[in-house]
């Protein structure tokens, strides 16, 4: 897994619309786990790629329909 250090890695911001409900969602998460949401941000944007990388967009998104 990718080290995440914003010391050693220079960061880039991007604004981000995510619906209210995944802000909920969001917002616990990151309370209960103690984690910022930009490293939950950064860890999910990555496991994400990696994923479509490994297996192609169209896998993904099928699955992600699903749910």
């Amino acid at each position: 897994m990718s080290n995440f250090h914003i010391e050693s890695t220079p960061q880039v911001q991007y604004p981000l619309r995510i619906s209210r409900e995944l802000n909920t969602r969001f917002t616990k998460i990151s309370s209960t786990t103690k984690i910022p949401k930009s490293t939950l941000g950064r860890l999910g944007l990555s496991r994400f790629l990696d994923d479509i990388e490994a297996r192609g967009i169209t896998t993904v998104l099928k699955e992600m329909e699903s749910v």
